[in-house]
């Protein structure tokens, strides 16, 4: 089929026969899973992020304040989950582009949390999905990660969804 870019076959769960035409992408992508990954969320590196983004509670920089708060440790602050995705994948571009998507063409729509326990200093394992696939003027993906602290326990579900620009015709 011409103009067509086959799936180069990194998902487990869907055949290689998924394309991205200049139409737009195919619905058939929801459902693929993307790698699990761990990764290690460090105190020091919550201690950057909050001064990078201006935050100066000191829930995220001292234990004993985080405790006296009722936190086990010192959380993560609230977008932190995007550390985790960018700095734990940082295949997930490539994965795109395994998906037919030009990630040049990509423009970030939004993101969504939603917190089920705080993020604390440890290992946590990650897995994002594709959950939705809109084919349109727009086209849209949305990934879903569910991210797990040591015990196995989802503490973040993390929605986020971006617009594919078409390819001029």
């Amino acid at each position: 089929m011409v103009g067509l870019n086959p799936v180069k076959g990194l998902f487990k769960n869907k055949p290689q026969e998924l394309y991205m035409s200049a139409k737009g992408i195919s619905k058939d992508l929801i459902g693929t899973k993307l790698d699990r990954y761990e990764f290690d969320v460090e105190r020091g590196k919550i201690r950057e992020f909050c001064q990078a983004i201006g935050e100066t509670n000191p829930i995220y920089f001292d234990v004993e304040a985080a405790k006296k708060s009722g936190y086990e440790d010192t959380p993560a602050p609230p977008t932190y989950p995007t550390v985790i995705q960018f700095w734990g994948y940082p295949k997930i571009w490539q994965d795109m582009e395994n998906m037919g998507v030009d990630t040049s063409r990509i423009l970030h729509l939004k993101e969504k949390y939603t917190y089920l326990k705080p993020i604390y200093p440890g290992r946590v394992s990650s897995q994002g999905e594709c959950i939705n696939v809109t084919v349109g003027k727009m086209d849209t993906m949305t990934f879903k990660t569910t991210i797990k602290n040591s015990k196995g326990e989802t503490i973040v579900e993390q929605e986020m969804s971006i617009f594919i620009r078409k390819p001029e015709a």
